[in-house]
């Protein structure tokens, strides 16, 4: 109630702790459509499911016109 009146010093607020920010990094190798050689693409997915951001991925890779030749790598990785 003091605090309330303006009698006594307010408490400090707690400071906010930051929660680690994790992704799931799915590595491809793709190429175009035409052919050519293989290139790494990365694709980083807030997802909590590995299958679902591997296809989000290979969605991705779809839509700027390539295609997917290899999955590389699927891990989940923390900042």
């Amino acid at each position: 109630m003091r605090e309330a009146l303006g009698l006594a010093p307010a408490k400090p607020t707690p400071k906010k702790t930051k929660h680690p920010f994790s992704y799931i990094l799915v590595e491809l190798s793709v190429r175009k459509v035409t052919g050519g050689p293989p290139f790494r693409y990365e694709h980083k997915s807030r997802s909590l499911s590995t299958l679902e951001a591997r296809l989000e991925a290979e969605k991705a890779v779809r839509k700027k016109g390539l295609e997917v030749w290899a999955v590389l790598d699927v891990r989940q990785v923390s900042e």
